[in-house]
């Protein structure tokens, strides 16, 4: 049976990482919700794509796992410890290729949608049911969902969500700019369509195969964690820090009001039985 859907996790090698106890601990939650989303049917699945020296674990029976030769990149891949263009340019290397290579495996399989999950995200459950509603849709863009701190139980609901995480979009695999050999396609299509969440959007517009917002909150944004490449703190040091009352009101406010409380019910939406 051709697969339906495949979700496909990079993972940045061990060399580039802070703690791989604390990237395996991220990516095994990531992972169980994965499951979740894959519980209920056998046309859904997972492949995560890391470096060869990696040590996984064990994962969920619905994983495949793909090594990968390459190299580690040479600068910081963490927003501030080395000048940002570097940074970007290698991250969206490293990690454009490996989801293009998972996608490429997918391809193999025949799976009619893909979705790129980072490593530390939670994807909702019933995004398998998308693609089964409608399974020559061009694919679907999630707009709204959870920033959320590691261990917390307030996070904030944000509307642009596509703008802020890489889990953000179901696509068809036909539609993506993507040839069998990940080492022959221009790095720069590597970088900007599947190793950066701000392009895809727009050149799915310009292509004329535009993607479809999902009408609920379809991932979490895990934040506040020392292996986060972006940095984002926890709420009360980041956008609703006390000084940001006095010092960017408007800012505090906007966010305030999108705080909601991550409970048992909204847990349940994203591990499903696991919960």
């Amino acid at each position: 049976m051709d697969r339906l859907l495949t979700f496909v996790v990079p993972l940045r090698s061990p060399a580039a990482s802070r703690n791989w106890s604390r990237v395996l601990e991220r990516l095994h939650e990531t992972a169980r919700s994965i499951e979740a989303a894959c519980a209920e049917s056998n046309d859904l699945g997972a492949v995560v794509v890391v470096n060869r020296d990696a040590e996984l674990g064990d994962l969920p029976k619905c994983f495949d796992v793909i090594r990968v030769d390459l190299d580690p990149p040479t600068v910081s891949v963490f927003k501030g410890e080395t000048p940002e263009d570097e940074r970007k340019e290698a991250f969206c290397w490293d990690k454009g290729y490996k989801v293009a290579s998972g996608i490429a495996f997918a391809k193999t399989l025949g799976s009619r949608f893909v979705m790129s999950v980072d490593a530390d995200d939670l994807v909702a459950t019933g995004l398998g049911d998308l693609a089964r509603s409608d399974p020559d849709a061009y694919g679907w863009y999630i707009d709204k969902g959870w920033l959320l701190p590691v261990g917390s139980r307030w996070g904030v609901m944000l509307g642009d969500f596509h703008n802020w995480c890489g889990t953000y979009a179901v696509v068809r695999t036909d539609l993506l700019p993507l040839e069998r050999d990940v080492d022959s396609m221009d790095p720069t299509i590597v970088r900007r369509i599947f190793g950066h969440h701000r392009h895809l959007i727009p050149e799915m517009i310009k292509n004329e195969t535009p993607l479809k917002p999902v009408d609920y909150p379809g991932a979490v944004y895990s934040v506040g964690h020392s292996e986060a490449n972006y940095g984002r703190p926890g709420l009360l040091s980041g956008m609703l820090a006390p000084k940001n009352l006095f010092t960017r009101p408007k800012h505090f406010l906007k966010y305030f009001l999108k705080l909601r409380f991550f409970g048992s019910a909204e847990k349940k939406k994203f591990f499903g039985k696991l919960a």
